[in-house]
């Protein structure tokens, strides 16, 4: 005879915490129980789906503070296209660069170190 599953809970939470910059800090918290009658329903989905919620009412909900300096703290930087095309131009040359030291053969025993 086989016994029935137990019915699993899971919590998952989000928190956020940020600095007025006068001393002070606003916090938001959300907190979700995941119930399932069945513990195979609990998944690494179901619970990053509830995650990821968490942290959108989170920021929501810090985003209308009435403090600048909290509203500023959640923005994404803002990253130009001139930035991002000298980030580019960098990655390349340090990938061309690997690429040489790789291709070098560096087995001459007259350039170890000591």
């Amino acid at each position: 005879m086989t016994q029935p599953i137990a019915p699993m809970t899971a919590r998952v939470s989000f928190r956020k915490q940020v600095s007025d910059g006068n001393y002070g800090s606003e916090v938001a918290e959300v907190s979700f129980d995941v119930d399932a009658e069945d513990a195979y329903e609990v998944t690494e989905e179901v619970l990053a789906l509830a995650l990821e919620n968490a942290r959108k009412l989170v920021h929501d909900e810090l985003s209308h503070s009435p403090s600048a300096n909290v509203r500023r703290a959640l923005e994404q930087p803002k990253v130009s296209e001139d930035d991002w095309r000298r980030a580019k131009e960098a990655a390349e040359y340090e990938l061309a660069a690997g690429k040489r030291d790789n291709a070098r053969d560096d087995n001459d025993p007259e350039d170890l170190p000591y």
